[in-house]
């Protein structure tokens, strides 16, 4: 999900390439699919916009090279359809007039803003939006004034907001404190909470005749697509569990008829049929000349890095570039590098750290940062207290500050400018592009004060917390050049870690629960870095 700047898509091959020949597609991972009132159907495919005919065929191509344009919804009348992007320089909601190809911004500027879908009036879309870095709420615009209103305020994230076919009933996902709850708003009275669950519920859609509601439920073996039947009393009913689901919205053409992606493909079903079939399409993809960069490898500064060797002992580890952890394993660190990984055993003499059942990490990178207008030495020890342990920005300020948070007395991250280190194409295999760059730009917040934002953020998007830590540790690293020695944990890498108490890999929020960090070689706890960075406060 492209959302707010957060994530960069970065193609894996092809973005500096010259032109090559068309390529037809018919299939594609993440499709989201909506059905207009005729039947064509609006989908997302490699991030822009096309239309395909209800039956099927020739896919006809709206936007060109948006490469983040998601979850299209088309207006009452079919003329116009709503889309999230990042584009032009803006994030934010989207509205797209068929009749003269043009799209335009009606989100106003905030942290995050997703999951647009209109109002049956089709004069107001309804979309989810952190103004402020406090949370998820639901507002609405009114697209010919830009007028805006925020029509929910609970604690945690409310999204996904859907309205009936009469405008009357409003159903949204609030999630808070662990706990996902489907919310109805009837029309006039109170609020009702229809199913609350420890799993994650997702991309509620009406049924033309307000009989239902269908939702996903994800858990450990995947989506599931479930139902609220709203009888009385409500009944809730697992709809299917037989495909891989994509998880957006159902597409209703009308009370029998309905359109979701599973399996790669668009898939139409009757409500009653046992079984779904494909809706086949075909994408010419045209070929685009760009001119061909090439990117120098700027070598990596390394200062002041320690003397003496220490040994690292992570029974849980991950190593930044897999699904799963690495356990009981041995991590020598000689100066700044990593110099040997390997299963543990006795260091007779050595010094060893045993940090007990913490998870050990790479440090994460903030390969697009935004800074504060004053940048000062304290800066360092607190973006370190938030596991941040390099950042790329403009500043004529780096050069000094990378060689004084690389010594002893007042640690930071690697300062690298952003004039030589800018993130950019590239064709490493490692990089995972269904994850791309996860940075702090434009999320209204500095890096490491936003960090929490953009797990969230990623979170809600519906990645994975494995491809979320990779957009802020390999895949950073490969996009600015400065793999292998940035994000990962292995031989001849830096020696920037974390250590944090829990498990991130299956709750992504846990990433942000820092007990201590090896920077440069060198270990802190965050006690520790808080001290160092009262004493820098007090020096400047």
């Amino acid at each position: 999900m492209y959302l707010r700047g957060l994530i960069l898509a970065i193609a894996a091959a092809g973005l500096a390439a010259s032109a090559a020949a068309q390529v037809s597609i018919s299939r594609g991972a993440q499709l989201s699919v909506d059905a207009s009132n005729d039947g064509r159907l609006a989908i997302d495919l490699r991030g822009d916009l096309w239309v395909v005919p209800g039956g099927g065929g020739e896919a006809k191509q709206l936007t060109e090279n948006l490469k983040s344009a998601q979850r299209p919804r088309w207006s009452p009348d079919g003329k116009r359809l709503v889309y999230q992007a990042s584009a032009n320089g803006q994030q934010g909601i989207w509205v797209h007039e068929l009749a003269t190809n043009v799209s335009r911004n009606v989100s106003a500027e905030a942290n995050l803003d997703l999951h647009p879908s209109w109002h049956p009036d089709g004069e107001r879309v309804l979309y989810s939006s952190d103004t402020d870095g406090s949370g998820i709420d639901l507002w609405e615009v009114d697209i010919p004034t830009g007028v805006r209103w925020r029509i929910s305020n609970r604690p945690g994230d409310e999204t996904d907001g859907a309205w009936s076919a009469d405008g009357r009933d409003l159903v949204y996902v609030h999630h808070n404190a662990g706990r996902w709850s489907l919310i109805l708003r009837r029309h006039g009275r109170a609020e009702e909470v229809l199913v609350t669950s420890s799993a994650k519920l997702a991309a509620p859609s009406w049924r033309p005749d307000g009989s239902l509601i269908l939702f996903f439920r994800t858990t450990d073996s995947g989506p599931s697509l479930d139902m609220v039947i709203l009888s009385s009393p409500r009944l809730v009913r697992t709809y299917s569990d037989q495909e891989q689901f994509v998880v957006t919205p159902v597409a209703w053409l009308d009370r029998h008829r309905m359109y979701y992606s599973a399996n790669g493909q668009i898939r139409q079903r009757l409500f009653n049929a046992w079984k779904s079939a494909p809706v086949t399409f075909k994408a010419t993809i045209q070929p685009r000349v760009v001119p061909s960069v090439k990117r120098k490898r700027q070598p990596l500064p390394w200062h002041d890095e320690p003397n003496g060797r220490f040994i690292v002992h992570a029974a849980r580890l991950y190593d930044g570039l897999g699904e799963t952890y690495r356990s009981n394993l041995d991590i020598a660190i000689e100066g700044g590098r990593i110099v040997s990984l390997a299963k543990h055993s006795d260091h007779s003499g050595a010094i060893v750290i045993d940090m007990g059942d913490l998870t050990v990490m790479p440090g994460f990178i903030d390969a697009d940062a935004r800074l504060p207008a004053t940048i000062t030495a304290s800066y360092g020890p607190d973006l370190l207290t938030m596991g941040i342990t390099t950042i790329v920005a403009p500043s004529p300020e780096a050069k000094r500050l990378n060689k004084l948070w690389s010594g002893k007395e007042i640690p930071g991250p690697r300062f690298l400018d952003a004039e030589q280190w800018s993130i950019g194409p590239t064709s490493r295999p490692e990089l995972d592009v269904t994850a791309a760059v996860v940075t702090s730009r434009s999320t209204g917040r500095t890096s490491g004060s936003a960090l929490a934002t953009q797990l969230r953020a990623m979170d809600i998007a519906g990645l994975t917390p494995a491809q979320t830590l990779r957009g802020m540790g390999v895949n950073a690293a490969a996009a600015m050049l400065a793999d292998p020695y940035l994000g990962r944990i292995a031989v001849g890498s830096a020696a920037d870690l974390i250590f944090v108490d829990g498990d991130p890999l299956a709750d992504i929020n846990d990433a942000l629960n820092m007990v201590a960090v090896v920077r440069n070689g060198r270990f802190y706890s965050v006690s520790g870095l808080f001290d160092r960075a009262k004493r820098a406060e007090s020096v400047e």
